[in-house]
C-alpha cells in the first residue's frame, strides 16, 4: 500500500512524528515513578515532586496535541490511499474483456469492492499504525528496562517469546479459515444477486423452496466457516494473554527477591513493573493484531489477483482511426472459441461494403452472432484479423472504434436514471428536436405517450419496469442518437411485435447507404431486401449472395426460408395459423391427404407465453403437440453432476411434442421460452378425433412417430 501513500509524504511525516511523540510519552510516564518514588516521595523534596509534576503534564499536553494530529494526518492519508485504490480497482475492471465477466460473478467483484477493501482500509488505518506505535513502545519500553535491571529484563524476553510463539502456530490456519470465509460470502452474494435478477423466473417456476434450499445451505456454509475462523483467533489471543499472566508472576517472585537482597530499590522496582506492564501490554495488542494482519493479507492478495489481470482486449499503445467514409469491413481467415479447443467460428472470411445492408443469418449456435460481436471488437480472434478499410481492429482506439461502430443487442441493459438520462448519456449537446426525431424512428412514441413521465420517467431494477419491447426500442433510440457509421443490430427485433417489428426492418432498410448496417437474425424475412447475406453453419461461412441468389442454390439459406414459410401472425402477435402445404411437410404427416391436412390445420391453437416460462417439464406426462411460430427455445435436460444442462435451442419453424400425439409418454426435456414468442399447439384429444376415421393413417403415422423417437 506504499505506493498508494507517497505522493502525501508532508502528511506521511507528520503522522510518524506524532506516533514518535506518543509512544516516547507512553515510556516516560512509568519511568517518572522511579524519580517520584526515589528522589521526591521518599526524601519529601517538594521542588523535585513539582518539577517532575510539570515535566509531566507539559509532555502530557504535547502528547495529547500529537494524537489529534496524528488522527488528523491518518484520516486524511487513509481515505485518500483507500479511494485511489478502489478508483485503480474500478478502472482496472471497466478495461476488462467480456471474458473476464464469464469467469467472475457479481458477488465475487461486489465482495472486492465491499469486504475486502474495507478489511484493507481497517488495517491500514487502524491496524499499521498502531502495529507501528506498539513496536516503537515495546522497543523504547525494552531498552529503558535494559537500564533500569539487565536481568529482569532478560527474564522478560525469554517469556515473551512464549507470547509470539502461539499465534505464529496457528498462523496457517487462520489464513486458510480467512480465504474460505470469503469464499463462502462470495457464493452467497453470487446467489443473491442470481435470485434479485432471477426473480420472475423462480416465481413461475415455482423454485422458490429450491432457491430457499440452496441460500440455507450457502449461510450454513457461512456459520461453519465463521465459527472456525473465530475459534482460531481466540486461540490466537488468548495464548498470549495466558503468557503473560504467567510472566507477571514471575516478575513479581524475581522482583521481590531482589529487593529483599537490596539489590534493587522500591522505586526502581514499581517503575520496572510498570514499564514491564506497558510493554507487555503492546506486545499482547501485537499478537491482537495478528487476525487482522491476515484477513487483509488474503483480501489484498485477492484484490491483487483482479489488479493483475490484463484484459485479453488491450489498448494499442499508438491508437490509429480510419480515415475518411467507410469502404469495406472484412474478417480475414478468423478463426475464434469462447474457450480453448471449442472454436465457435473457423476459417470465417468475408467482405461488407461501406453503406450496405448486410444480414448474417443461420441456425442457433452457428457462430453469426459470435461473428457479429468479433466485429464489435468484444473479443480478438485467435486467428486471422478483422479490418476496416485495411485497418486492423486491434489497431484503432476503444474510443475511436465505440464511436465508429455501435452494438445493439438483443439483452438491453438500462440505467436507474430516467428514460431521457438513458438515452441521451453523454450526448448532452442534442436538441429536444433531435430527440424527438429518434423516438419517433424507433417507434418509441407510443410508449413514451403511456409513460406517466413521458421521457423523465425513472427506469427501475435495470429497466425492469418496462417490457421487452419497450426496452429494446430505447435502446434503437440510443443507437440512433449516436449516430455511428456502423450499426451492429443483434436479434434487435427478437422482443417486438409483427407491426413493430415491421417499422424497424423499415428503418433498417431506410438507413442503408448512410450507415454500413450488419444484422443479425434467425427471422428471414427481415432480410429479403439485404444486399448481401451470409449464412453461418457449424462456426462457418457456408453461402453468401442476395436472397434471391441464394433461393437458387436450394442449399441452407433455403431450407431455413422454407421451414419459415407457411404461417401468418396478426399484427399484434396473438393470433397465428399454419397453412396445409407447410404441414405437408413434416415427416410424421407424409401421405395424409389435403382435406383432412385442412382439418388439422384449422384445429391448432394459438399459444403466447413469456421469457423464462417452460412450455413443458421434463418428467411430466405429455399430451400437447407444438409448433413455434415465433420466438426462441431452449431445451435442457437434468444431469446428476451438472444439474439442468442446454442441449438444443429451438427457433421459428421448428417443432417439439409430436410424440405426445399418439402416446401418453413423459416428456424427455424441458422447453422454456428465451423471450416473448407465438407457438401453436394441438392437444391428443383433438388429433386423434380427427383421426378417427382412418386405421391406416393412425397406423402409418404411429410408425413414422416411432421411427422419429
Amino acid at each position: 500500500m506504499l505506493k498508494y501513500f507517497t505522493a502525501y509524504r508532508g502528511l506521511l511525516a507528520l503522522l510518524l512524528l506524532c506516533i514518535l511523540i506518543e509512544a516516547a510519552y507512553a515510556v516516560a510516564a512509568p519511568l517518572s515513578l522511579k524519580y517520584l518514588v526515589d528522589e521526591a516521595f521518599v526524601p519529601k523534596d517538594g521542588g523535585m515532586f513539582a518539577l517532575i509534576l510539570g515535566l509531566l503534564i507539559g509532555v502530557g499536553v504535547l502528547s495529547i496535541t500529537a494524537s489529534l494530529s496524528g488522527d488528523y494526518a491518518l484520516g486524511k492519508l487513509v481515505g485518500q490511499g483507500i479511494a485511489k485504490l478502489r478508483l485503480d480497482l474500478f478502472e482496472r475492471l471497466q478495461r476488462q474483456s467480456i471474458s473476464f465477466y464469464r469467469e467472475y460473478g457479481t458477488g465475487d467483484l461486489v465482495a472486492r469492492f465491499t469486504t475486502d477493501t474495507a478489511s484493507v482500509e481497517r488495517t491500514v488505518g487502524a491496524t499499521v499504525p498502531m502495529l507501528f506505535a506498539q513496536t516503537l513502545s515495546a522497543c523504547l519500553g525494552i531498552s529503558m528496562l535494559f537500564a533500569l535491571d539487565w536481568r529482569l529484563t532478560l527474564i522478560m524476553l525469554a517469556g515473551a517469546s512464549l507470547m509470539i510463539a502461539g499465534p505464529k502456530l496457528l498462523q496457517r490456519r487462520a489464513e486458510a479459515g480467512q480465504q474460505q470465509l470469503k469464499s463462502s460470502q462470495e457464493r452467497f452474494m453470487n446467489a443473491i444477486d442470481e435470485t434479485v435478477k432471477g426473480h420472475k423466473t423462480i416465481r413461475s417456476l415455482h423454485q422458490q423452496e429450491r432457491v430457499r434450499q440452496l441460500s440455507a445451505r450457502l449461510i450454513g456454509d457461512m456459520l461453519k466457516n465463521g465459527l472456525r475462523l473465530r475459534l482460531i483467533t481466540s486461540w490466537m489471543e488468548r495464548l498470549p494473554l495466558v503468557s503473560l499472566m504467567v510472566l507477571n508472576g514471575a516478575m513479581i517472585g524475581f522482583g521481590g527477591y531482589l529487593i529483599f537482597r537490596d539489590q534493587l530499590t522500591i522505586g526502581g522496582f514499581m517503575a520496572f513493573f510498570t514499564l514491564f506492564m506497558t510493554v507487555g501490554q503492546s506486545a499482547t495488542n501485537l499478537t491482537y493484531l495478528i487476525p487482522g494482519m491476515i484477513e487483509a493479507r488474503v483480501s489484498f492478495a485477492r484484490i491483487g489477483e483482479l489488479m493483475a489481470r490484463e484484459p485479453e482486449v488491450p489498448e494499442p499503445a499508438e491508437p490509429r482511426s480510419p480515415a475518411g467514409p467507410i469502404r469495406e469491413i472484412a474478417m480475414e481467415g478468423v478463426d475464434f472459441g469462447y474457450e480453448k479447443g471449442a472454436d465457435q467460428l473457423r476459417g470465417v472470411s468475408l467482405g461488407i461494403a461501406g453503406g450496405s445492408y448486410t444480414a448474417f443469418v443461420g441456425a442457433s449456435g452457428s457462430g453469426k452472432s459470435t461473428a457479429l460481436q468479433l466485429l464489435a471488437r468484444l473479443y480478438d480472434p485467435r486467428k486471422g484479423r478483422i479490418a476496416i478499410d485495411g485497418l486492423d481492429l486491434r489497431e484503432i482506439g476503444e474510443r475511436n472504434l465505440r464511436e465508429l461502430a455501435l452494438l445493439v443487442g438483443q439483452d438491453t441493459f438500462l440505467f436507474n436514471a430516467s428514460v431521457r438520462d438513458n438515452l441521451l448519456l453523454d450526448k448532452q449537446g442534442l436538441s429536444e428536436a433531435d430527440l424527438n426525431e429518434a423516438v419517433r424512428k424507433s417507434g418509441l412514441q407510443e410508449a413514451v405517450a403511456r409513460w406517466p413521465n413521458g421521457l423523465d420517467t425513472l427506469v427501475r431494477q435495470e429497466g425492469g419496469s418496462f417490457s421487452g419491447g419497450e426496452r429494446q426500442r430505447i435502446a434503437l433510440t440510443r443507437a440512433l442518437l449516436r449516430d455511428p457509421d456502423v450499426l451492429l443490430l443483434d436479434e434487435v427485433t427478437s422482443a417486438l411485435d409483427p407491426g413493430a417489428e415491421a417499422a424497424v426492418n423499415e428503418l433498417v432498410l431506410s438507413l442503408r447507404g448512410r450507415k454500413t448496417v450488419v444484422s443479425v437474425t434467425h427471422r428471414l424475412s427481415a432480410v429479403v431486401e439485404a444486399d448481401r447475406i451470409y449464412v453461418f453453419d457449424k462456426g462457418k461461412v457456408v453461402e453468401s449472395g442476395t436472397h434471391e441468389q441464394l433461393l437458387v442454390l436450394g442449399g441452407a439459406y433455403a431450407r431455413l426460408w422454407e421451414k419459415q414459410q407457411g404461417f401468418r401472425l396478426s399484427e399484434d402477435g396473438l393470433h397465428a395459423d399454419v397453412n396445409t402445404d407447410w404441414l405437408a411437410r413434416l415427416p410424421f404427416l407424409a401421405g395424409i391427404d389435403a382435406g383432412l391436412l385442412d382439418s388439422l390445420s384449422a384445429a391448432f391453437s394459438t399459444q403466447t407465453c413469456r421469457e423464462g416460462e417452460a412450455i413443458v417439464r421434463e418428467g411430466e406426462e405429455g399430451h400437447t403437440f407444438y409448433i413455434i411460430v415465433r420466438g426462441k427455445f431452449e431445451v435442457t435436460k437434468q444431469t446428476e453432476d451438472a444439474g439442468e444442462r442446454r442441449v438444443a435451442t429451438l427457433q421459428d419453424g421448428d417443432y417439439f411434442g409430436e410424440i405426445a400425439l399418439m402416446k401418453e409418454v413423459p416428456r424427455t426435456a424441458t422447453v422454456r421460452a428465451m423471450g416473448p414468442s407465438v407457438l401453436l399447439s394441438m392437444r391428443r384429444e383433438t388429433f386423434q378425433r380427427l383421426l378417427s376415421g382412418s386405421t391406416q393413417i393412425r397406423d402409418e403415422l404411429s410408425r413414422a412417430l416411432e421411427r422419429r423417437a
